[in-house]
């Protein structure tokens, strides 16, 4: 991919019947919903877009995207580089009705004017790819932070169960 910027936005009229391909970086200044999920602003993303027209005469988005950011692992809420990678697979429609009708294979991109909005398009996909849950290789931070596992973290804990009181009362006839 190239290191040309992607531009603010492109005309649907024109990309899709001159079948365009918009390749080159996105900074993360572009993307505030995303950039609000990362533990910083450093990162790298790469997008590959290809517009056409299919036979059944759909708007076709058809791409890749790539990125480097930096999320807060969830053991020892620290920085965390990740790689997102993302096929993309659109079909651009004007409203909710027309995307009810689109292939199953493809996912609906509605746009209601002519303006389309490269950022935001790639930062919905980048939200869409990125993991729900991210931490360290396992072990590295559940070290630092004394972490314990397994039948290790079982002896340490009373072996009585917590609702063992219950149960005595119950049998004593206390709570019927």
């Amino acid at each position: 991919m190239s290191d040309s910027s992607i531009p603010a936005y492109v005309d649907t009229r024109k990309i899709f019947l001159q079948e365009e391909i918009i390749s080159g970086n996105l900074g993360l200044g572009r993307l505030p919903r995303f950039r609000k999920t990362l533990a910083n602003d450093q990162g790298i993303v790469s997008l590959e877009l290809k517009f056409t027209i299919s036979e059944a005469k759909e708007r076709l988005i058809i791409g890749s995207l790539q990125a480097q950011v930096n999320v807060f692992c969830q053991r020892c809420l620290k920085p965390l580089a990740i790689a997102l990678a993302d096929d993309i697979r659109l079909v651009l429609v004007r409203d909710e009705e027309a995307a009810e009708r689109i292939n199953a294979e493809l996912d609906p991109w509605i746009c209601e004017d002519h303006k389309l909005d490269l950022a935001e398009l790639a930062e919905e996909q980048l939200i869409l790819c990125t993991p729900i849950v991210s931490y360290h290789e396992s072990g590295s931070c559940m070290n630092q932070k004394d972490y314990v596992a397994g039948e290790d973290a079982v002896e340490g804990v009373a072996s009585e169960s917590p609702f063992a009181v219950l149960r005595s009362l119950k049998d004593n006839g206390t709570l019927d």
